[in-house]
């Protein structure tokens, strides 16, 4: 599956592209969902027991967003955590508390609202999440954390 998500990716950038910029496009971002399907397994020891042999299955990030060992760190410190959802508590919690949500402009609530759907989640989703990562991952550097 690996090979075919990544042959596939670069197939299409080079055959396809020079005559059909959008559909390979098209292929381009079936392929990177499937590639950041892969990298969730690979992070949940999938397929074998050795990280590094399961790491070599994603080494090469077509996406460009989601640096692997960042994603890997947010998504299990997102399922150590038994308040699983909690708005204030886990980093990946698509859910505001109350408070949060009063507070935000009218077109952020507007945004949200579109993102619950599943064309919001399918078209406006990964860009919230890079844009939220990125924001989050900010957050983190101006404080000094090194990490």
């Amino acid at each position: 599956l690996t090979f075919f998500c990544y042959g596939t990716w670069f197939a299409a950038g080079l055959f396809l592209w020079p005559s059909y910029p959008i559909l390979a496009l098209i292929v381009m971002a079936v392929t990177l969902a499937l590639q950041s399907s892969i990298m969730h397994e690979v992070l949940h020891g999938h397929p074998t027991r050795n990280a590094l042999v399961n790491e070599a299955f994603v080494f090469l990030p077509i996406g460009l967003a989601w640096p692997f060992r960042r994603f890997k760190t947010i998504h299990l410190r997102h399922h150590a955590d038994e308040r699983l959802t909690d708005p204030l508590d886990d980093p990946e919690s698509y859910y505001q508390a109350l408070w949060m949500h009063e507070e935000m402009p009218p077109l952020m609530k507007f945004v949200l609202k579109v993102n619950n759907t599943m064309a919001g989640r399918l078209v406006l989703g990964p860009w919230l999440s890079c844009i939220g990562f990125f924001i989050d991952d900010a957050k983190h550097v101006i404080a000094g954390d090194k990490a």
